[in-house]
């Protein structure tokens, strides 16, 4: 699955910052960093899944810190990205406003936070953690999934397909493995479906609109 993720991340956000008309150097130093604290993170949960995989705990122990760095520089670019993104007028997903679409990356990155912190809460409980650190790298995917399906070329409806199909992969190996589905995969398909709801509805109330020009004007 780490190897699965960062594949997609990386086939999701190369081509189109490589067909640059102007170079990929063109785009802001930030949308760089961004990038790179991106990939990095789903790299290292495919480093320590396999230090589990292979039996050396103890590495994996040690190493754990830099996961919750990489999450951090992860929130923190993600913000600014969203700063970002507010400031151009043209920045839209799908066929939703300027300010309903603030509405995805908020989510993912609330998503991803909650995810990530529950795996760290849980980390004496191996068969949790290892669902709930898979979970923060699914539900922060959403933008990296997105730019796939467009660099594709394939109808907007693909992305939650796509991502409802990483939830199938993961309650499928529940299923085998447990003969029922584990709370906490339970609990990362309940915050994907609080997502959609949030940004399929609570992103066009007044509200939104409020909320999203205190958070990043």
């Amino acid at each position: 699955m780490g190897v699965l993720l960062t594949s997609m991340v990386l086939l999701g956000f190369l081509p189109p910052v490589l067909t640059k008309p102007n170079g990929a150097f063109s785009l802001p130093l930030l949308y760089h960093v961004h990038g790179v604290v991106f990939v990095s993170w789903f790299g290292f949960y495919t480093l320590q899944a396999s230090l589990v995989q292979t039996g050396r705990l103890q590495q994996h122990r040690q190493r754990g810190l830099w996961s919750a760095i990489l999450a951090i520089f992860m929130l923190v670019t993600g913000y600014f990205m969203m700063r970002a993104a507010f400031a151009l007028p043209e920045f839209a997903i799908g066929k939703n406003s300027h300010i309903a679409s603030m509405m995805f990356p908020t989510t993912d990155l609330i998503n991803f936070s909650i995810a990530f912190l529950l795996g760290l809460v849980n980390r004496a409980n191996a068969a949790a953690h290892k669902r709930l650190m898979l979970l923060a790298g699914i539900l922060i995917l959403d933008p990296a999934v997105a730019r796939l399906i467009e660099t594709i070329e394939a109808p907007f409806l693909f992305i939650p397909i796509m991502e409802l199909a990483l939830f199938g992969l993961l309650i499928g190996y529940d299923i085998v493995k447990l003969k029922r589905p584990h709370w906490a995969s339970l609990v990362g398909l309940g915050l994907f479906f609080a997502a959609m709801v949030a940004k399929l509805s609570l992103s066009k109330m007044p509200v939104w609109s409020d909320i999203a020009t205190l958070l990043f004007a």
